[in-house]
């Protein structure tokens, strides 16, 4: 993990409220691996406000190119400020954080719920080139993610698109795609998404064999370990609880071992 500038290559509009921002950074291109993630600076320099720095998912690297990619939602004034960087602009950030994904399975089964569709997409895509066998079940709310489908489909593997407004995918939630739990009883399962999206997708596994991971994104302040903000509940062997680190700890945790409010 490293402390660093890099510039803005683009930063565009693909969606209501949700942006792509490509970004210059070799050490970024050269050591993140799926599943790890940044943590930026949203002000100007020499302000304070916010104070705190956003993690945002790496959604791609072009090592080719040295250029980074991310997703983010408009939500608040931190993205709002990114909302309106532009090309040429430098942005604060410290990464790649979190602990890589790493896989013995052959074939990989990713679910993804809306903007959680981030650190999936980088996961698949490295799978992918190890020529293990994928298939990505997608659910979005609203047809604004469907600049998210070009990249899918460039990956070159089997995919689902569910959405829940309009027709341009099938419509409904992206469980629906795991009504035949069956056809995918050889596949290991990583997951992203809403607490509510995870919740259901641990009534559906439990019972049927499938190992099922959940990458878990929470707010969070230091992105380190230091600062514990960033804690959730797992379910331990004795019957009791115990609190993990998204940050440092995760993100990836065993989704039967999750407990949720």
């Amino acid at each position: 993990m490293q402390s660093l500038k890099a510039e803005i290559i683009t930063n565009e509009r693909i969606g209501d409220k949700l942006y792509k921002l490509e970004f210059f950074s070799p050490y970024i291109c050269r050591n993140a691996a799926p599943g790890q993630f940044i943590n930026m600076r949203c002000c100007d320099p020499g302000q304070l406000d916010p104070l705190l720095r956003r993690p945002f998912s790496i959604y791609d690297t072009d090592k080719g190119f040295n250029v980074a990619t991310i997703l983010y939602i408009v939500r608040g004034k931190g993205t709002a400020f990114m909302a309106r960087l532009e090309r040429g602009d430098v942005i604060d950030l410290c990464g790649p954080l979190g602990k890589p994904l790493k896989v013995k399975a052959d074939r990989i089964l990713c679910i993804s719920g809306g903007i959680g569709i981030a650190p999936l997409h980088f996961f698949a895509k490295s799978l992918a080139s190890q020529e293990k066998k994928v298939y990505l079940l997608a659910g979005f709310k609203d047809p604004g993610y469907m600049q998210v489908e070009k990249d899918i489909r460039r990956l070159n593997l089997d995919y689902m698109i569910f959405c829940e407004e309009e027709m341009w995918a099938n419509q409904g939630i992206v469980t629906d795609g795991l009504k035949d739990l069956k056809r995918f009883s050889a596949y290991q399962a990583y997951c992203c998404g809403p607490h509510e999206m995870l919740k259901d997708l641990q009534k559906k596994f439990s019972g049927s064999g499938i190992k099922a991971y959940a990458l878990v994104e929470e707010r969070m302040a230091c992105g380190i370990g230091v600062c514990e903000g960033c804690i959730v509940k797992i379910k331990n062997r004795q019957g009791g609880f115990d609190y993990r680190k998204v940050c440092s700890d995760g993100p990836a945790f065993d989704l039967m071992e999750l407990a949720f409010e």
